[in-house]
């Protein structure tokens, strides 16, 4: 939306009467306040479409687990063959397979061990795979608790909602 979407000349009418400093931080005002309005509704939608994705990918996992490997496409495969696999991916492969929750320092140590080359020697790996936990868990994907001062990841254990009549988990 641009600038003359959100004031219109109609809006100005009514403050006529005003000093044209006035007139402007008032039209001013009401653009930020739209902006902000606009802002605030698409990091809603944002985040409602993320924990749709992550809804979606759970059922295709544990219809893969059902029905067999065939119905889930590898995630190192892509149209044009192969992919490198992120950083991302291997974060919830390790959350995936750990039995207990990990704390950040043992997440990042089985990263190290099993993927040697995934993050880049300039990058401060820990922050990244902070962040990268993070965002699982705006995703849905991941449940982040605290036990003891320390920081806990685990993969996020859906309820059955067939058994409770509930819909949309």
């Amino acid at each position: 939306m641009t600038v003359p979407d959100l004031v219109s000349p109609s809006t100005a009418v009514g403050y006529a009467t005003g000093s044209p400093q006035t007139v402007r931080d008032q039209n001013l005002q009401m653009v930020v306040e739209r902006a902000q309005d606009q802002l605030l509704q698409l990091m809603l939608q944002r985040q409602e479409i993320a924990q749709r994705i992550a809804v979606i990918k759970r059922t295709i996992h544990g219809l893969a687990l059902l029905y067999g490997e065939e119905l889930q496409p590898r995630p190192d495969k892509v149209a044009n063959g192969e992919r490198r696999r992120g950083i991302t991916n291997a974060c919830r492969a390790v959350l995936n397979r750990a039995d207990t929750p990990l704390s950040t320092r043992e997440a990042h140590a089985i990263l190290q061990q099993e993927f040697p080359d995934l993050f880049p020697q300039s990058e401060n790996r820990y922050a990244s795979l902070v962040t990268i936990l993070n965002r699982l868990v705006k995703y849905g994907e991941v449940d982040k608790f605290l036990h003891n001062g320390n920081r806990l990841w685990q993969r996020h254990q859906s309820a059955d909602h067939r058994s409770t009549g509930t819909i949309g988990g």
